[in-house]
Formats: C-alpha cells, structure tokens, sequence
C-alpha cells in the first residue's frame, strides 16, 4: 500500500471510530458557538503574521501593546461583514469557488472599513503596505481552511474504507467529463474514485491536471500503459459520442485489460432523475453504429390514439416493448393476450405505473384456442392487432416441428380469422428473417403464417400486413444474454462457426419501425425492416470479453461448436421470387410476392391440424415441402438432435381438435373469467 493510503486508512479507521461520531454529533447544535472564536483566531493569527512579514520579530515585541486596539477593531470589522455575507452559516464540507468569492469580497470591504478607520483614528495607524499583506493572508486562511475540510471529507471520511474504494479513468470529451468528475468527487459514499481522464479529442504532448486529476490523450496513455496501472474499470462519459466512436475508443484501450462501463447521461444526474453511482456495464449495442430511427408519430398516433389495441404475446421481449410504446400514444384500450402468468404478471406491474391513466385489459389466453380468443376480439370491439406470439428458438422447434407448427402456423390462423371475424381495422404480424428461404422448422412454420396473414388481406376488409426482421439484442434466449452468462461462469463462449453472422436490432429500435410499418400499410405487404450490416457473430463474443477487461481465447476461451440443425451461415432478407420496393421510410422496405389464394391456405391449414391430430411428424414435414417449395430441410440433423435431447411434441388433445375443426375447444376462461381487467389510476 503506497502511503496516501496507508495515510487515509489511518484517518479512516479514526474519524469512522464511533467516539469520534458521537462527539462530532454532540458538537454539531453548538457549531457557530464553535466556528466564531475559530474565526478570531484566524483574523488575529493573519493581523499579526502581516504585521511580521511587513516589519519583523523584533518590531513585533517592541509595538505589542499599541497593536491590540487595532486587532480589536479589525476583527469587529470582519466579525459584521462576514455575518452579513453569511459565511458562518455554509458547510464546509461542500465549499466551492462561489464561496471563494464571497470571501475575497468579504474581506476587502474589512480592510476598506478598517482603512478608512484608521485614516481618522490615530491609534489605528499602522504602515500602508500592512494593509495589504494582511488582507491576502486572511483570504489565504480563511478560504484555504475550508478547502482543507472539504478535502479531508472527501478523501478521508467515507462510508467506505479506502481498499473498498474502486479507481477508475474517466473517457470522454474534458466538456462532459468535468461535471461528472465533480460529482465523483463531492459524493463521500460512491464506490468509484477517478484517479485519470482521458480524452479521446485531444492530442497533447503535456499532461495538465483537473482537479488534481491527471488529464491523458489516449496516445499518452497507451505510450506508457502503466500511467494507468492500479485502476479497477474505464467509465465512459461520453453520452453523445456515436457508437462507432465508442467502438474505436475500446479497440485502443482494449490492451488494458480492465472492464468498461459508463455513465448515464449528464442531464439524467444533475437532474437528480438519476445517481452518479447509476454506473453500469458498456453494453454490446452502445458500440454497434446503428442508423437513428425517424418516426411519424402523428402517423403512429393516428391509428393507435383513442383505439382498442390487442398484443399477443404482450409478455415476451417484443410483446411487451410493443405494449409500453403502444401506452404512450394513449390508446382507447390495451388488450393484452399471454399464456404465461409470470410474464404477464410483470407486465400488470409496470404498465399502470409507468402509465397511470392506461386503460389496461390482460387476458391469460393462447391464439390457439379459436373461439376464445375470437369471443375476445367481439367482446373488447378490438380494431388493431399486433401479433407477436410465436415460437421462435430454432433449436427447440427443429425438434419439436408438431408444437411449432400447432402454435405458429394455427394459431396466428385462429388469431387473423378472429381479427377478421371481428372487423379489426389493422392486423400486424411480427416475423423473423428465419422466414426467408428457410432451413428450419420455426423459419417455415414462421413463412407458413406470413402467407396465412397475405390471404387473408385479400378475403376480408381487414388490413393485414408483416413486418420482418432479424435477431433483437437483449431478447430471451438470444445470443447476448447467453453470452454474458457464459463469461460470468468463466467461459468458454460457444460460437456456431467462425464465419457465422446475423443481422441484429434493439428491441425499442425494432418495435419503433414496427409501428412505423403498422401505419403504413394499406394491406398484404411484408415489411422488411433494414438492420443494418451484419454482424459475426464470432467477433462478437470477443468484443463482450474485452468488455469485461478480459482477453478473448486467453483468459476466456471461444469454443466453435459447429452449425446445429437447420442453422445456417446467413440470413437473408427476401424470398426466392419476391421483389424489393421502397416505402416512404428510408428503414422500411416491402417485399412483394405472388398473391396468396384463401381458399388453398384454408385447405393447408385444415391438412395441417388433421396431421397434428394424427401426430404424423413425417406428413407435416412433407406439407412444409408441399406449401414452402424453398424449404430446404436438414432432416439427418434434425433427427439426431432429437435423439440427444430426447425432446418430442406433448400430444395435442385429439378430441379437442375433432371438436372443432379450426383449434382447441374454448377454454372456459378465455374471454370470460380468465381475464384481468385494470383501469389507470386504480
């Protein structure tokens, strides 16, 4: 331990004693009584050190007598101005330049009044150049007194030993870096302690300090890395830099080897709508350089605002964006549908507090089952829909093609037919990229239902449309959050292939577009919403371990474990056959494709749920070939990977099916008293 530290335990463990506590808050009713003769001492200590300096020790014993009338007097005088400017009432402990100020102004209009005092006061008369020498060593004392208690306060009386106490560098442009480091500073219980910034816009060849805090270009820091040796994160403080500048500033500070974190915005904590202490891991998105995203929010509002909206699946990663997005443009009614009570449960919690005046109805239900879910539509006069329930693990489905094609292919079946049946204005589907010329099962249950929501467009007055798009980061059972848990175990990372990429988005970037979409349809499109460049998927796992101060395959391994059935090297965007058109959103493409004919999906679907009833996995592999002709299909790979998990469909409930041939029998609680009702404000 050097011995700055060993210096500030010491004061630690000592003003932390619980003696010294009780007595400092014994002490605190009597502080001006405390603070007012410390300050004559400080007022005498400063006339007599000046008289010193301007005449000498010996002058000083020689005139002792004739001085003290003038102390008096002087003192008076500083005792009233400084009352007067409040400066016995301030807690040191947070003095500032302002206080400074004060101070200066303070004592000189003292030293004036003295001055003019003793202009007519004969015993006051002392040299002129006194004056002066007197009136700067008060400043110095009394000013730098209280420094040195905000100093001692900040350094030394923490809640928190100071081995407990994190170092950290600062990143960021000096203008954004400044206000924050104030806070750091002034805030004895944080964590973090800036020992260095570092300012990706500068180039100096000299090192100047802020507040006594170093202030490094990232040339000098990476010339000599060990300026940095001892510091336990690098914090970015840089809200408004772009993630590509983000992206290249941890690429070169990477052979640090230490976590990055940042900051929330400045606004956000001197606002006090957040802490300082709000410090939180550099997530892989704040470094992927995506597009903004331009939406018409009177175009969103137009067909949201004052209307009865229905989410399926409002309790998944884009359920339930959709639904806070959906909340904020003040719908008439938010109907919210989710088979799983805890995810549902969660979304009851946080819609009416996040949006007090939300008319909110959730209903513990499945698309699957047809009449429910069609009593429901009548029932809340629903008038737009969006569809986000699905299976969506492609691993999962490949091994279980009955229950995928159960939920994904007849279930958004019985939800489009209801929405029709209803006379909803607007039906929404979610898809996935997987959908494009697919190689799995999820991807062609998932094409399967696109085609279901086309042929409906053209048999009912309803305006029913797709809205495609890739990976989202952060999504349940995404790539990012089993990344993360892998580097929390240690590692290794499991990477499908070396070249393997994929198209991602974030989830509110994701759901914005799809409301984009929503209100540009007039009916039958797929909307293929632009991600951006692709991402390997490789070298995103080594930027996540360099986000967490390790090194990719040394201190974490990245292990290639090989494509898993129905995976493959890319997605793509379009359909063998579909052709690319613009839409009056630059993030917003249409894919268009050879009309779809009602009659022959109902026939489909009907084939479909007879071979679900039969439990014929082999037929319903075949009716994907028969309906998807680029389906392309790893069955060999498929059937192993059944074998090792030995994950088959639950089988469905044949008489359930016989009853009706659309679905399930109604569940005696969808639409009626399965559902939850909640009015804002309750």
């Amino acid at each position: 331990m050097d011995p700055i530290s060993w210096l500030y335990n010491r004061l630690y463990n000592l003003l932390n004693r619980r003696t010294v506590k009780r007595a400092a808050k014994a002490l605190l009713p009597f502080r001006l009584v405390l603070i007012l003769p410390f300050h004559i001492g400080l007022f005498a200590f400063s006339f007599y050190a000046a008289f010193v300096l301007c005449e000498g020790w010996s002058a000083l014993f020689e005139m002792q007598s004739f001085l003290v009338m003038p102390l008096v007097a002087l003192t008076a005088i500083h005792l009233v101005v400084y009352q007067f400017y409040n400066l016995f009432q301030g807690h040191w402990r947070y003095v500032s330049f302002d206080d400074l100020v004060n101070i200066v102004r303070a004592t000189v209009i003292s030293s004036l009044i003295f001055y003019g005092v003793c202009m007519v006061w004969e015993r006051g008369c002392i040299s002129d150049r006194h004056y002066l020498v007197e009136l700067i060593v008060s400043i110095v004392l009394v000013g730098g007194v209280r420094f040195v208690v905000r100093n001692i306060r900040e350094n030394m009386i923490q809640t928190r030993p100071i081995g407990t106490i994190r170092r950290i560098a600062l990143v960021g442009p000096l203008r954004k870096v400044q206000p924050l480091l104030k806070e750091f500073l002034s805030n004895a219980d944080s964590l973090y302690r800036p020992v260095a910034i570092i300012d990706p816009e500068i180039d100096y060849s000299v090192i100047t300090r802020i507040s006594d805090v170093p202030l490094y270009s990232i040339g000098q820091v990476m010339a000599r890395p060990k300026r940095l040796r001892g510091i336990r994160s690098i914090v970015f403080c840089w809200p408004g830099a772009s993630r590509k500048a983000m992206d290249e500033t941890v690429e070169i500070l990477t052979p640090l080897q230490v976590p990055f974190k940042t900051v929330p915005p400045v606004d956000d904590i001197l606002s006090e709508k957040v802490s300082i202490s709000e410090i939180r891991e550099v997530e892989i998105d704040d470094l992927l350089e995506r597009p903004p995203v331009d939406t018409d929010m009177e175009a969103i509002g137009a067909y949201v605002k004052d209307k009865v909206v229905l989410v399926s699946g409002g309790g998944g990663s884009i359920g339930s964006e959709l639904c806070r997005q959906i909340a904020g443009y003040s719908p008439k009614k938010l109907v919210v549908v989710e088979r799983s009570e805890n995810s549902l449960y969660d979304l009851l919690l946080e819609l009416p507090r996040s949006f007090p005046d939300l008319n909110l109805h959730a209903v513990i239900s499945s698309i699957n089952d047809g009449p429910g879910i069609s009593s429901l539509l009548k029932k809340q006069q629903v008038e737009v829909v969006f569809h986000a329930a699905a299976y969506k693990h492609v691993p999962l489905m490949e091994a279980a093609p009955l229950e995928s094609a159960y939920n994904n292919i007849l279930g958004t079946f019985h939800l489009s037919r209801a929405a029709a049946s209803a006379g909803a204005k607007r039906f929404v589907m979610i898809s996935t990229d997987k959908a494009v010329n697919p190689t799995n099962v999820m991807g062609v249950t998932k094409r399967i239902a696109e085609m279901i929501v086309q042929a409906f467009d053209r048999s009912s007055s309803t305006q029913f449309m797709t809205v495609r798009f890739g990976n989202v980061l952060g999504s349940a059972g995404s790539v990012i959050p089993i990344f993360k848990k892998q580097i929390a175990h240690g590692g290794p990372l499991t990477v499908t292939h070396p070249d393997i990429v994929r198209f991602f988005m974030t989830i509110p970037e994701a759901v914005q577009l799809v409301l984009q979409a929503g209100c540009q349809g007039r009916g039958g499109e797929i909307f293929v919403l632009d991600m951006g460049q692709p991402v390997n998927i490789a070298k995103l796992a080594e930027k996540l371990i360099t986000l967490c101060g390790k090194r990719p395959y040394e201190d974490i391994d990245i292990q290639f474990t090989g494509l898993r059935p129905g995976e493959k090297m890319y997605e793509e965007l379009f359909n063998t056959g579909e052709s690319l058109t613009r839409t009056a959103h630059p993030r917003i493409r249409a894919a268009v494709s050879t009309p779809v004919d009602k009659d022959e999906i109902d026939l489909q679907v009907q084939k479909i749920a007879d071979l679900i009833r039969q439990y014929d996995r082999a037929g319903l592999m075949q009716a994907f070939f028969d309906l998807v002709p680029g389906y392309r299909a790893d069955k060999e790979a498929a059937d192993a990977l059944r074998r090792q998990q030995d994950i088959s469909d639950p089988k469905v409930d044949r008489s359930a099916v016989a009853a009706d041939k659309n679905g399930r029998r109604a569940s005696p609680d969808a639409g009626k008293g399965g559902s939850i009702g909640v009015r804002g404000g309750m």
